[in-house]
C-alpha cells in the first residue's frame, strides 16, 4: 500500500478520533464483540430476507451464508484495532462492489444500524454485569462493589462503545466514499464519451438560434442527430416556430393595439371633459347645500329661542292660574264677610227697631209726666231720631253690601272663567312648547344630516378632481401607448417570417440516464464480499 493511501486513512483516523489509545479500548472489548456479532449479523440477514428492495442482491440463502462469513473476518479485524491498510482495502472494496451492483448507501447505512444496536446493547450487558459482580473481602465473604469502582467501569465502558461506534462510522465512511468515488469515475467517462455528440448537437442548435438572434425565424434544424438529442432538435425546431407564431400575433396585435388606443384616447377626452363638467356642478351643489345647511342652523336656533319663549309663557300661565286660584279664594272670603255683615245689619236693624220702639215709649211716658218729663222726652226725640238715622243708614249699608255680594258672585265667576281660560293656555303653551321643541331637534337632525351630506359632497368633489387628474393622467399613459405601439410596429417588423417553412414533427424521445443501473441477480458473481 503507497504513502497516498496511509495518508488517507490515517487522516480519518485523527479527525474522527480513532488514536491507538481509542483502538486498544476496541481490543478490550474483543471478546464480547466477538460473542454477539454471530448474533448481530443472523439478526441482519433475516431482516434482508424481509426486504425484498434489498433480498434481490442475493441470489439465496448459500450467498448470504458467503457474505455473512465475509462480514464476520472483517469484524474481527475492527474489534481487535487493526485498523491498518488492510482494513482500508477492504473496506473499500465493499463500496466499490455497492457502486457495481447498484445498492444505494441508504441500505449499507441502515445495515450498519441494525448490527450496531445488537453489538452495543451486548457490549453495555456484559459490561454492566461484570460491573456489579459482587468481589471477594478480606475473609472470604462476596460483598458488592461500591458506586465509585461502579461509576469507573461505566466509564470505561463508554469509552469502549464510543471507539466502536467510531470505528462503525469510519466504516461506514470509507466504503461510502468509494462508492461516490466510482459513480464519479463512470461519469467521468461516459461524459467524455458524450460531449462529442453534444458539441455536434450544440453546433447545429447555435446555427438555428443565431438566426433566430438576427430575426430570421425560418431556418430550422436539419442535421441528422445521435437518438438522445432528437428531443433537442426537435424543441429547437417548435421554439422556431413557436417564435414564428408568436412574432405573426404581435404584428397582428400591435396594429390592433395601435387603433384601440386611439379608441381610448378620444373616450378619455370625453370622460376628461365631463368629469370636468360633473366637478364644475358638484362644487356648485356643495355651495349650495352649505347655504342651506346655515339656514337650518338658524331656524334650529331660532326654534331653540321658540321653546325657552313657550316654556316661560307656560311658566306664566302656571303662575297666572295660581293666582286666579288665589283669587277666586279671596272673592269666596268676601262673599262669606258679606254675609256675615249682612247678618250684623240686622241685628243693628233689629237693634234700631228696639230703640225707636223704646224712644216712642218713653216719648209717651214724658208726655205723661207734664212738665216734669219734657226734658226726657227730649231725649227720647234725640233717642228716636238716632235710631231712625241708624235704620236708614243699616238699610243703606244692606243695599251696597248685598250688591257687593252680587258683584263678588259676578266677579267669582268672572275669575272662576280666567283660570279656566289660563289653563287652557297653558295646556295649549305646553302643547306648543313641545311641538316647538320637536320642530327643534327636527332641525337640529336636518343640520347634522346636512353637515353629513356637506361633507360627502365634499369628498365627492375632492374625488372629482382626484378622477379628473387620473384622466388627465390616463390620456398621458394612453398616448405613451399608442407612441409605444407604433414602436412595437418597428419592432416586429424586423423579423422574418415564411409561411411555407414545414413544421417539424415533436415527437418525445426518453434520453439516456449516465447513471450507472443494476443489473439484478445477473450483475452478482459467486464472491460476493460483503453487504
Amino acid at each position: 500500500m503507497n504513502s497516498a493511501i496511509s495518508e488517507n486513512l490515517q487522516s480519518r483516523l485523527d479527525f474522527i478520533g480513532l488514536d491507538e489509545a481509542s483502538r486498544g479500548r476496541l481490543a478490550k472489548v474483543e471478546h464480547s464483540i466477538t460473542r454477539h456479532l454471530e448474533t448481530a449479523l443472523d439478526l441482519f440477514y433475516a431482516k434482508i430476507g424481509t426486504v425484498p428492495a434489498v433480498r434481490r442482491f442475493f441470489e439465496g440463502k448459500p450467498q448470504m451464508d458467503r457474505a455473512k462469513s465475509k462480514q464476520l473476518g472483517h469484524w474481527q479485524a475492527i474489534a481487535t484495532g487493526q485498523l491498518d491498510d488492510d482494513y482500508l482495502q477492504a473496506s473499500t472494496r465493499v463500496g466499490l462492489r455497492h457502486a457495481q451492483i447498484g445498492l444505494e448507501p441508504r441500505w449499507h447505512i441502515g445495515g450498519y444500524g441494525v448490527i450496531m444496536e445488537t453489538l452495543v446493547r451486548g457490549i453495555v450487558h456484559d459490561a454492566m454485569a461484570a460491573a456489579l459482580e459482587p468481589q471477594k473481602g478480606r475473609f472470604g465473604a462476596m460483598t458488592p462493589r461500591k458506586p465509585e469502582a461502579i461509576l469507573a467501569d461505566a466509564d470505561v465502558m463508554a469509552d469502549a462503545v464510543v471507539a466502536v461506534l467510531k470505528s462503525m462510522l469510519l466504516d461506514i465512511d470509507i466504503g461510502v466514499s468509494a462508492y461516490f468515488d466510482k459513480l464519479t469515475d463512470d461519469a467521468r467517462e461516459a461524459d467524455q464519451a458524450a460531449r462529442a455528440k453534444i458539441q455536434t448537437a450544440v453546433a447545429a442548435t447555435a446555427a438555428v438560434l443565431k438566426d433566430v438572434a438576427h430575426g430570421d425565424l425560418t431556418t430550422r434544424v436539419t442535421d441528422v442527430l445521435d437518438p438522445e438529442f432528437d428531443q433537442i432538435k426537435d424543441d429547437t425546431n417548435s421554439v422556431a416556430e413557436k417564435l414564428a407564431d408568436i412574432v405573426g400575433q404581435l404584428q397582428q396585435t400591435s396594429r390592433s393595439l395601435k387603433t384601440a388606443t386611439g379608441e381610448i384616447l378620444s373616450g378619455a377626452n370625453d370622460l376628461a371633459e365631463r368629469t370636468t363638467r360633473q366637478a364644475a356642478t358638484i362644487e356648485e351643489t356643495t355651495a349650495s347645500i352649505e347655504q342651506l345647511s346655515t339656514a337650518v342652523v338658524e331656524n334650529a336656533k331660532r326654534a331653540a329661542s321658540a321653546s325657552d319663549t313657550a316654556r316661560k309663557l307656560t311658566l306664566s300661565a302656571t303662575d297666572g292660574g295660581a293666582v286666579m286660584a288665589s283669587a277666586t279664594g279671596a272673592m269666596g272670603a268676601i262673599e262669606t264677610s258679606s254675609g256675615k255683615i249682612s247678618n250684623i245689619i240686622g241685628l243693628i236693624d233689629d237693634i234700631a227697631f228696639q230703640t225707636n220702639l223704646l224712644a216712642l215709649n218713653a216719648s209717651v211716658e214724658a208726655a205723661r209726666a207734664g212738665e216734669a218729663g219734657k226734658g226726657f222726652a227730649v231725649v227720647a226725640v234725640e233717642v228716636r231720631r238716632l235710631a231712625q238715622s241708624a235704620a236708614q243708614a243699616s238699610s243703606d249699608v244692606k243695599q251696597l253690601i248685598e250688591a257687593s255680594a252680587v258683584e263678588v258672585r259676578n266677579g267669582t265667576q268672572l275669575v272662576a272663567k280666567a283660570a279656566e281660560t289660563l289653563r287652557d293656555i297653558q295646556m295649549r303653551a305646553e302643547e306648543s312648547a313641545g311641538l316647538i321643541d320637536t320642530i327643534a331637534q327636527a332641525n337640529a337632525e336636518q343640520s347634522a344630516s346636512l353637515e353629513e351630506v356637506t361633507v360627502a359632497v365634499r369628498q365627492m368633489d375632492e374625488m372629482t378632481q382626484h378622477n379628473a387628474a387620473l384622466v388627465e393622467q390616463t390620456n398621458a399613459a394612453i398616448e405613451q401607448t399608442e407612441a409605444q405601439a407604433s414602436e412595437l410596429d418597428q419592432i416586429v417588423d424586423v423579423f422574418r417570417i415564411g409561411d411555407s417553412v414545414p413544421k417539424m414533427p415533436q415527437a418525445k424521445r426518453p434520453q439516456p440516464s449516465p447513471v450507472l443501473k443494476s443489473a439484478g441477480n445477473a450483475a452478482l458473481a459467486a464472491d460476493w464480499e460483503a453487504y
